[in-house]
């Protein structure tokens, strides 16, 4: 995993690679894990994956939300109530409100939710490898199957060389009055099957070298000269050790297995709907008021006004003086403020089995996940199996096809001296000259065989990352 997570940071800094002709293994791959979309794709799902894993996400922490509003409302007024304001009110309310809300108790809902977002987290770098590990594996195949097509090219032009040699031996003999035309033509003929042979493989190792391209994301046009070598190096494994690792690193076994951790939380998460939910709700709110009415006000005035009379004598009126008032347009401005403190219990007693039957199902996806994996395993076991038993075998045909070729090789060189000799017909030195060309080419194909049977092990067993070539 650090492996991959140092690779991941690796790719997202972008960084100029300057246009070389030289290619190796471990800069095609460097170049293709760059370029490819898929890699790029998973890349940015780690990095939403690793942004959701806090315990914000998962809810520990509590909700703060303000809230405001303006009103603005014109009322004309004719009020029954004497102690309204009568005539045209206009009025402009601004209210806030201040809310924080901690969840005291959830059923552990916040726990499971964190460890569910930590799984998701591990799950996407899974998937991350899985795609590089595919990646991975159609670069190294790529590049080899080109440099097997780089050899094949090269055996057909040595032995298009040996015929040209012949030819130019049996036109000098013609000459010399040592050959016949005869003798000319056949050996021309086959010079000129080499020549169309080395022509035509030279088409399927540019073809080869378009299809590297392709898997690296560079211009068809963009040449490179590959400068690693078609090697064969034997390994001894054995497959107890194979299938140990294979269980504990492959790559689709651990994302199926945090697959079913996930499924499991899940499960725990349905759980906790079934336990009281706690929570405390603290806050505060306020509001500004104004009016704008005819509001009756003092205008330093008085008024007399006779209310009665003394002993019912109009002489003797009893007077009551008031102050005169009048209606004027005012703005009266106005707060209010408070706070609250609030308890809440919130417990299900019935919703139709909803919780219950969530339950039910997020078991069954357990079963299923669990049947999945012990599937998944006796496939890989099969692959791993199959994959270990052609490996041996393909290093049994490398051995044979390296042996039959030093055999053929000696047998080219002391066919050629006893035809120079005249101990040898040109058409039973032609017949070894293919043998010797066909066995070469048996060898790089047996060698390229065995590679990929190589790499597919290491694939299964989870290592492929790990044991890439580094630029």
């Amino acid at each position: 995993m650090n492996r991959l997570l140092g690779i991941l940071i690796a790719l997202v800094i972008t960084t100029t690679i300057q246009a070389q002709d030289t290619l190796s293994l471990a800069r095609a791959i460097s170049i293709g894990l760059k370029n490819n979309f898929d890699v790029q794709i998973e890349q940015l799902n780690v990095e939403v994956a690793r942004n959701n894993n806090t315990w914000g996400q998962a809810g520990r922490f509590p909700t703060i939300s303000f809230s405001g509003n303006q009103n603005n409302t014109v009322v004309q007024r004719k009020p029954a109530n004497p102690f309204a304001v009568a005539g045209r009110n206009i009025s402009n309310n601004l209210n806030g409100q201040l809310d924080v809300q901690f969840v005291l108790f959830d059923g552990f809902a916040v726990k499971i939710n964190k460890q569910r977002l930590s799984q998701l987290e591990q799950l996407s770098y899974g998937n991350s490898a899985f795609v590089m590990e595919t990646t991975l594996q159609s670069i190294i195949l790529g590049y080899y199957q080109a440099l097997l097509e780089k050899e094949r090219l090269h055996i057909l032009e040595n032995n298009m060389t040996f015929s040209k040699e012949r030819y130019d031996y049996v036109k000098l003999r013609k000459e010399l009055g040592g050959a016949i035309s005869f003798d000319v033509l056949q050996e021309q003929n086959n010079y000129l099957t080499d020549s169309a042979n080395v022509l035509l493989q030279g088409i399927v190792y540019k073809n080869s070298l378009r299809q590297l391209n392709l898997l690296l994301n560079e211009d068809m046009k963009t040449n490179f000269e590959l400068v690693d070598s078609l090697e064969y190096q034997h390994e001894m494994y054995d497959y107890e050790n194979l299938r140990a690792k294979m269980v504990s690193s492959n790559t689709n076994l651990k994302n199926q297995f945090l697959n079913q951790e996930i499924l499991r939380s899940n499960t725990k998460l349905q759980q906790a709907n079934m336990s009281p939910t706690v929570a405390l709700n603290l806050g505060g709110n306020g509001s500004l008021d104004q009016l704008n009415a005819n509001f009756r006000s003092n205008t330093g005035n008085t008024i007399d006004n006779t209310v009665g009379y003394l002993n019912n004598d109009p002489s003797m009126p009893v007077i009551n003086t008031v102050n005169e008032t009048a209606l004027t347009p005012q703005t009266q401005n106005g707060n209010s403020y408070g706070g609250y403190a609030n308890l809440s219990l919130r417990f299900n007693l019935f919703n139709g089995g909803q919780i219950k039957r969530a339950i039910e199902n997020a078991k069954v996806q357990e079963k299923i996940a669990e049947l999945n994996t012990d599937q998944l395993k006796l496939s890989l076991e099969n692959d791993l199996l199959s994959n270990y038993d052609m490996y041996n075998l393909r290093n049994q045909l490398v051995t044979i096809a390296l042996t039959k070729l030093e055999a053929a090789d000696l047998n080219l060189d002391l066919a050629n001296e006893r035809y120079r000799n005249g101990a040898l017909s040109a058409i039973d030195l032609r017949i070894v000259q293919e043998n010797a060309r066909n066995a070469a080419l048996e060898a790089y194909l047996a060698i390229f065989n065995s590679i990929s049977s190589k790499i597919g092990l290491i694939r299964i067993t989870g290592g492929l990352i790990d044991q890439a070539p580094q630029d």
